[in-house]
């Protein structure tokens, strides 16, 4: 300490040009201290000019409370002080030369009633020491009873375990870094004792800031740091300062830097066996600042995950930019948002709200931003829907971040339709249809962010009709079916076997109009539309959608093939065949409910049977194996499987819709049998059939009708233009809330 002492007093005297100069300043190492009952700290004091030059004077040590903190200084080092710490309390410590004076306020813990009786344990403190080379710092002791509290303090013995790594003075307990390395120090008091361990290395310090940047008459204590010691800083004690160009930046022994006039220049630092230089840049002074985003006294919102933009922009008292003035920032609640000062970007880290501030180089330039951090968005589910007039169906919206992650249900959601002709919602996200068409519905948050939900409204039944000359879909109410029914495809190719995507918001269908006909998708008002497979050698016929829309099921034919059953991702990918010629002739896929099925009429025992498989393809098996012709298979909601049934009245071939229940096996026809059925569907709550009845006409060719036929009522004919021929009947199944 004494070596120490000596260095710190030479420096000051060799900057120092004369003691007789006026003192302007008086500055202090510590500007507050803490000690316990017993405890000493060394305090030293420099005077600066006006000029910022160190001047080496006589300084004169003082005590507002001598109860609490004694003052032990000496004439000839009046630079240095020893506190002690007497009693519990505070008290002001003040060093004065040349008329100025500086103090520092020393606290000692314990109360009156503490710091007696006797001592049962002994702690140090700090537990652990971190080191440089050629580092010192003070340890304490602290001396406790057995029930915790302060005990009277006892004479200490202090030594080093490990010296040729870390010494201790015996007396003071201040250590010092010797090699690098892990040490120990040990105190000492009677039966009583305590190690703290430290730790020494070979570490460059550095700086908290690579570049410092001051105005003219500002200060600013630098601090060097450890990097490899978790950016632990290092006090003044063992590093000189020294500026290379005192017309621009002077700096203080304890490290504190002064802008005197424009430039750019370093600060040099020595100290522990290293130099390092700490570029400066000192600009023209600050008169004012231009700040985006505007203040504002209302929050700005910064979406949660996202990020904004801020930025301050320096200026002179003429105007000009000040490019190379310094800003900080800081966060009110860093919990809530954190800044990137190299980027100027805010981001969004918890809801609620926090501050940010930016610091310019100036006095009373400061600028604070209300910050609210609110949900970067909102999403609506479904995306797209569709379904008939007169139908309800909720939406559910929830905020997100910026990133998309959900956060939770939406609140004070604003909603409204593109077409109330078409689809009506509350403020709750209701949607009721209205009448046919496609429209937007749009749920949108306070701060003007939103999200669509397609809707297309139209009724349930689709099916394929030439009344337009070329066959295309139609759709049509059942509960109306009088009603004109609305096309949907309307291109001047065929396209037929029409069926709606679980969600309604969709169709398959298949089309030549590439030349050949093949699978195509489109939205459920038959626009968008974009075909899936791409063989033309082969036919691809009788499609079904899987119920999570990711994949269709069909059956497709070759050029002399046998028909078989293939499945394809919606957006023409992975297309494999399930079936193969070896297993004869497959066709007519139907996918069950649950979508675990997919239910085929195969000839591969000799005959037209129903089977069904996996939906991957595995473990097929017969479900109706008869001397019947079967085929045509679909589902009932609660997983009965019905098919078209080719019995033999009276002599000729009657074709019917055969239920088999699911649970006993049993095959009940339930189409009369008057109507020679080629194909049907059944409706999503099983409780209609809509038939496709194929019948002689003129010229040996068939007509084909559409019956609606309530399970266990009569049958209605839909309305026939002149020469129609309706075909391929597909419900849309109900949408599940």
């Amino acid at each position: 300490m004494a070596q120490t002492r000596s260095l710190l007093v030479a420096l000051m005297l060799a900057a120092a040009p004369a003691a007789a100069q006026q003192v302007a300043s008086v500055q202090l190492s510590h500007s507050s201290v803490t000690l316990p009952i017993g405890g000493r700290q060394t305090v030293f004091a420099t005077a600066y000019t006006a000029a910022g030059s160190p001047v080496s004077v006589q300084f004169r040590w003082s005590s507002s409370n001598e109860a609490v903190v004694a003052v032990e200084s000496s004439e000839s080092e009046s630079d240095f002080a020893e506190l002690v710490a007497v009693g519990p309390g505070s008290a002001r410590i003040s060093a004065r030369a040349g008329g100025k004076t500086e103090s520092v306020t020393v606290t000692v813990t314990g109360d009156a009633g503490g710091g007696t009786g006797v001592a049962a344990a002994l702690n140090i403190d700090p537990p652990t020491i971190q080191l440089l080379r050629g580092e010192t710092q003070q340890l304490r002791p602290a001396f406790l009873r057995a029930d915790g509290e302060p005990a009277s303090a006892l004479a200490v013995q202090w030594s080093s375990l490990n010296p040729s790594i870390a010494n201790v003075d015996a007396a003071s307990g201040v250590v010092v870094g010797i090699t690098a390395g892990q040490g120990a120090v040990q105190a000492t008091a009677g039966t009583l004792s305590r190690v703290a361990t430290v730790e020494v290395a070979d570490a460059p310090f550095a700086f908290a800031t690579p570049v410092l940047g001051l105005s003219p008459e500002a200060e600013v204590t630098i601090q060097a740091i450890v990097p490899s010691q978790r950016g632990r800083v290092l006090t003044s004690n063992g590093l000189t300062w020294r500026s290379s160009n005192e017309q621009i930046v002077r700096v203080t022994p304890l490290g504190v830097a002064r802008g005197v006039g424009p430039g750019h220049t370093t600060i040099v630092v020595e100290g522990f066996g290293q130099i390092r230089e700490l570029p400066v840049t000192v600009h023209r002074a600050v008169a004012f600042v231009d700040a985006t985003p505007a203040f504002s006294r209302g929050p700005i919102q910064v979406p949660l995950d996202g990020g904004r933009a801020f930025r301050v922009v320096s200026k002179a008292a003429d105007e000009t930019e000040i490019p190379d003035a310094p800003v900080a920032w800081s966060v009110g609640d860093t919990t809530k948002a954190t800044f990137d000062p190299a980027t100027g970007q805010l981001t969004g880290r918890a809801l609620g709200p926090t501050t940010l501030v930016a610091h310019p180089a100036g006095p009373g330039l400061d600028i604070t931003w209300q910050i609210e951090v609110i949900a970067g968005g909102i999403a609506v589910v479904p995306d797209r829907v569709g379904f008939g007039p007169g139908e309800v169906f909720p939406l559910q919206a929830t905020f997100t971040t910026e990133t998309g992650a959900t956060l939770g249900p939406a609140q004070g959601v604003q909603w409204t339709t593109q077409n109330a002709n078409v689809v009506q919602v509350d403020g709750e996200g209701r949607l009721s249809g209205v009448g046919p068409g496609h429209a937007g519905v749009i749920a949108a948050t306070q701060w003007g962010r939103a999200d669509t939900t397609e809707v297309y409204v139209q009724g349930s039944l689709l099916f394929t009709s030439s009344r337009t000359g070329s066959a295309d879909l139609f759709s049509i109410d059942p509960a109306a079916p009088a009603q004109e029914p609305l096309q949907v495809t309307a291109v001047a190719s065929n396209e037929a076997m029409g069926g709606w995507s679980r969600d309604g918001a969709q169709i398959v269908f298949v089309s030549d109009r590439d030349g050949n006909y093949e699978l195509y998708v489109s939205d459920a008002d038959g626009l968008n539309a974009r075909r899936v497979t791409n063989t033309p050698d082969v036919m691809e016929l009788s499609p079904d959608w899987t119920p999570d829309g990711r994949q269709i099921v069909y059956a497709a034919q070759g050029t002399g093939g046998r028909s078989q059953i293939w499945i394809v991702n919606v957006d023409g990918t992975g297309a494999r065949a399930l079936t193969s010629d070896a297993q004869g002739a497959n066709l007519d896929p139907a996918v069950s409910p649950d979508g675990r099925l997919i239910a085929f009429a195969s000839t591969r025992d000799g005959n037209y049977d129903i089977y069904v498989m996996d939906r991957d393809g595995a473990n097929p098996r017969p479900m109706l194996v008869s001397p019947l012709k079967e085929s045509k298979p679909a589902w009932f909601p609660n997983g009965d499987l019905a098919f078209v049934q080719e019995r033999t009245e009276r002599g000729r071939p009657t074709p019917q819709v055969a239920r088999q229940r699911d649970a006993t096996g049993a095959t009940q026809a339930i189409s009369p049998p008057e109507l020679p059925i080629t194909d049907f569907a059944v409706s999503g709550r099983g409780d209609t059939l809509a038939l496709e009845v194929a019948t002689p006409g003129e010229g040996g060719r068939f007509e084909r009708r559409i019956f609606l036929l309530p399970v266990g009522g009569t049958g209605v004919e839909l309305p026939r233009a002149a020469g129609e021929q309706q075909s391929s009947p597909a419900f849309r199944l109900p949408l599940t809330h």
